[in-house]
């Protein structure tokens, strides 16, 4: 198996959401990312994508942060509420300094101005799923301790470096 297959192989398995009112652009991130090998569903409003987000998990969210009458900034305090460990990347046409410092204390994980270029899009992508990926092991072996911390009442506890 060569180097590309196994790296389209781990992307196949990342589901991706991409909202925004703006239908060429949607359009163009989701090939974009597509090209990647992600499997990508897109959202053309605010009530579009909270229905997507109760019917499916995503693994990372690129989301607009002016939806019509909606901000996408409400969208994603939803989202943060919900799923926490799925990493939310805000775009925007407007690049502000203020709704940037609001977007990271919601918790994006990212700010990315339009135009929006192939090269960022996927790099951004990849950070925020290796994010994702090491949260998510964390969680999985803190998840583990306990287990193993409430299943034990007094002794000694040993554990080695594969967790047995």
């Amino acid at each position: 198996m060569n180097i590309n297959s196994s790296q389209s192989k781990e992307s196949s398995t990342k589901r991706l959401l991409v909202i925004d009112d703006e239908e060429s652009l949607r359009f163009t991130l989701e090939s974009f990312l597509q090209d990647e090998g992600y499997l990508v569903t897109t959202a053309e409003s605010f009530n579009k994508a909270e229905d997507l987000l109760q019917q499916s998990l995503f693994d990372l969210v690129f989301l607009d942060i002016q939806l019509g009458r909606h901000s996408g900034l409400d969208l994603l305090q939803i989202i943060r509420e919900k799923y926490n460990n799925c990493p939310v990347v805000m775009i925007t046409g407007a690049p502000d300094v203020s709704t940037a410092a609001e977007a990271v204390r919601k918790g994006a994980f990212d700010y990315i101005p339009k135009p929006i270029r192939q090269e960022t899009l996927v790099r951004v992508a990849k950070i925020a799923l290796k994010h994702k990926a090491v949260v998510d092991q964390r969680e999985q072996f803190r998840a583990h301790l306990s287990a193993i911390f409430d299943s034990v009442r007094d002794g000694i506890l040993l554990v080695d470096q594969e967790q047995i």
